[in-house]
């Protein structure tokens, strides 16, 4: 009888252990290692400051409170491509890893690379690396596999690194691509879901190019004319269909892409006020959302069941507010977005918080400030 308590004690404790393991991982979001020390997540944007680049660090809480941590240096520079409030002309020019446990930073003015740790409650800086070209503004992961986009004239390129389990960057033989143009304004570099395929936007000839990834090689160039004038920036929904915001006349483009790289269009999505967006994200429930820095606004959009059938939703799902890069937190629960100075509103130097609703709309959780964010700041990566 001993004997048959003991084991009914003993399960009981394996079972209380397993549920309070498995309550842990709930409460933090189901994210890396790192994430109790921040409480439930973070968020991190970049100063670009021509001499001395740093990230800048925020802890998050359940109600998408943020609180700031600190400022760790990349040991690069930053730069400026144009004059605020787009200083890199790009979007992803900050960026975590799939697992959240390295962030990649671009330097555009010292054309490196730099990688941090995220552990505890710091960043560590593993390494630093050239680009691969000249003012890097743009970054994607897949697996192991970190491309950039070197956006400087007249040689822009995409180039390849691997990405080591100790934070270092080493460049991919032959993965160096001259990009078409000698000319052109390329704003952002982004792999597909597979990993298969990558693809970069070309502000000022109005096409996004394809490229096939072969062990981190490219090739197979493929050029499609956008549905509409400045594709800007983009992203793949969960079906891989691309979904591209258009600068030029604020609409948003959806295209399939076939087994050989080949992107068909199948909508173009127009917003009924004249919105200026240029940045677009995509939370769990196919909501997607532009940032409109020009009208002071978030617009929000559907992706019907990743369908690529993209329809709008609210046109100002928040306003007042003149924003750039922005991030969804991996629960789907909060966006946040860079605030800038324009004409009409001065947003500069803090990042902007948003619960999401269910219908596409937007409830401010309160802008948060940093020192070291200015009007040139750029890039924003949330978990």
């Amino acid at each position: 009888m001993k004997k048959v308590i003991l084991t009914i004690v003993f399960t009981l404790a394996i079972l209380v252990g397993l549920m309070a393991a498995f309550s842990s991982a709930v409460s933090a979001d189901n994210g890396p290692d790192w994430i109790s020390g921040f409480g439930n997540g973070a968020v991190f944007t970049m100063t670009n400051v021509v001499t001395g680049n740093a990230v800048i660090m925020f802890s998050r809480d359940s109600h998408g409170v943020l609180t700031y941590v600190g400022s760790f240096l990349t040991g690069g520079d930053g730069g400026l491509r144009s004059g605020p409030p787009d200083p890199l002309m790009s979007s992803g020019s900050l960026m975590l890893t799939q697992d959240g446990k390295w962030l990649l930073a671009v330097n555009a003015g010292s054309s490196t690379v730099s990688v941090f740790q995220v552990k505890n409650n710091s960043l560590t800086l593993t390494d630093q690396e050239s680009s691969g070209g000249s003012f890097p503004v743009s970054l994607t992961i897949s697996g192991n596999e970190v491309f950039v986009l070197n956006g400087g004239t007249p040689n822009p390129n995409i180039s390849g690194f691997n990405l080591s389990n100790n934070g270092k960057i080493t460049a991919i033989n032959n993965s160096t691509i001259t990009l078409p143009s000698t000319s052109a304004i390329y704003t952002q570099v982004g792999f597909d879901n597979s990993g298969k395929w990558l693809a970069v936007s070309d502000l000022s000839d109005n096409s996004i190019l394809t490229y096939a990834v072969n062990s981190g090689v490219p090739s197979g160039l493929k050029t499609l004319s956008s549905s509409g004038p400045a594709p800007f920036a983009f992203l793949f929904d969960a079906r891989n269909n691309l979904i591209s915001v258009q600068a030029g006349n604020s609409a948003v483009s959806s295209y399939s892409i076939s087994d050989s790289g080949v992107l068909t269009p199948i909508v173009e999505a127009f917003n009924p006020t004249s919105s200026t967006a240029c940045w677009i994200v995509e939370d769990q429930t196919d909501d997607l959302f532009t940032t409109n820095p020009g009208t002071a606004n978030i617009s929000s959009y559907q992706d019907l069941s990743n369908s690529g059938n993209v329809g709008w939703l609210n046109a100002s799902a928040a306003s007042g507010i003149a924003t750039i890069d922005e991030g969804i937190t991996n629960n789907g629960d909060f966006l946040y977005a860079l605030g800038v100075k324009t004409a009409s509103v001065n947003s500069a130097g803090n990042v902007y918080a948003f619960k999401i609703s269910g219908n596409g709309s937007l409830k401010m959780v309160g802008p948060f400030s940093a020192p070291g964010l200015t009007n040139s700041s750029q890039g924003l990566a949330a978990w």
